[in-house]
């Protein structure tokens, strides 16, 4: 967000999904997480650092110290990049969702819904 962190995915990448689990859900404070996965060997910091904490036993998530923004899951042999960080996330759209059996109850309907313009703040016609 703050562009402090900046990466480079090398070559492409492994997985491109949707994670349904608490744990990312959490983590990206959204109902489902995009994320493209990667070998650690396969993405580079070009600048700034992030810093991780252990969510689980063995999962490390990454988070811009400057702004806060999330950025990683790494565990198992792998990483995986927040579609929403890159500068450019149409050009990976979601292959498939992880962990669906927990997502969110009302995720399926969410495709659903009328889609508004949003101003801030919100107009009359907005919130009517």
């Amino acid at each position: 967000m703050c562009g402090e962190v900046r990466y480079q995915g090398i070559g492409a990448p492994l997985h491109i999904g949707y994670c349904h689990c608490r744990s990312c859900r959490h983590h990206g404070g959204a109902a489902v997480a995009g994320m493209l996965v990667f070998k650690p060997e396969n993405v580079r910091f070009t600048n700034g650092q992030i810093s991780t904490y252990e969510s689980s036993s063995g999962i490390r998530r990454g988070f811009c110290r400057r702004c806060g923004t999330s950025l990683t899951w790494e565990g198992h042999g792998l990483i995986s990049i927040h579609i929403g960080t890159l500068d450019d996330p149409d050009s990976f759209p979601p292959t498939l969702h992880w962990r669906y059996e927990e997502r969110a109850s009302w995720f399926e309907d969410a495709a659903g819904l009328p889609h508004v313009l949003m101003e801030f703040p919100p107009s009359d016609e907005d919130t009517t």
